[in-house]
């Protein structure tokens, strides 16, 4: 009987066990979380995922030579000129404060961490009221939760399990 159990249990297990991280919110911003990432690859598909996503690195700032760290800690600063020339239009006083957007990249342990802010919930403690500068930073903080879902999907352990 443990023996049936087990087959029966072993593939949903692995399959738990084998898709990388998920997006996840905490406090006003999104992460995740690359198990036993090796923080250059790691940081390598992101940059690409960034120029995927038409964003471009204006700049890096290496926080781990800045605090004279060991562990490696990235945080580029993000922006995308047609999302830029849009958010101006709608209110040139907020976007100024909201951009760059910023994307922070560490190593926690064996795991490396990806972290977005939402830029739509930071938005919130300007009053803004629009429904359409709203939604566009909505898309704006979908575009960065997609650059962190994409890389890591990258690291995804592919499961040998069939899927049913």
């Amino acid at each position: 009987m443990k023996k049936v159990l087990l087959i029966l249990v072993l593939p949903l297990l692995m399959l738990k066990l084998s898709f990388g991280g998920e997006v996840n919110f905490e406090k006003g911003y999104y992460y995740v979380v690359i198990k036993n990432g090796n923080f250059d690859k790691v940081n390598a598909v992101l940059q690409q995922e960034i120029q995927n996503h038409k964003w471009g690195i204006i700049h890096t700032m290496n926080v781990d030579k800045t605090i004279k760290s060991n562990t490696p800690h990235k945080t580029y600063l993000l922006c995308r000129a047609d999302y830029l020339t849009e958010g101006i239009k709608f209110n040139k006083d907020v976007i100024s404060v909201l951009i760059p957007c910023r994307i922070s990249i560490y190593q926690d342990k064996n795991d490396v961490k990806i972290l977005v802010e939402d830029v739509e919930a930071a938005s919130t403690h300007f009053g803004i009221e629009d429904k359409k500068f709203k939604a566009f930073l909505r898309q704006v903080t979908d575009e960065m939760k997609s650059i962190l879902q994409k890389t890591s999907d990258h690291f995804e352990k592919k499961s040998l399990t069939p899927q049913m």
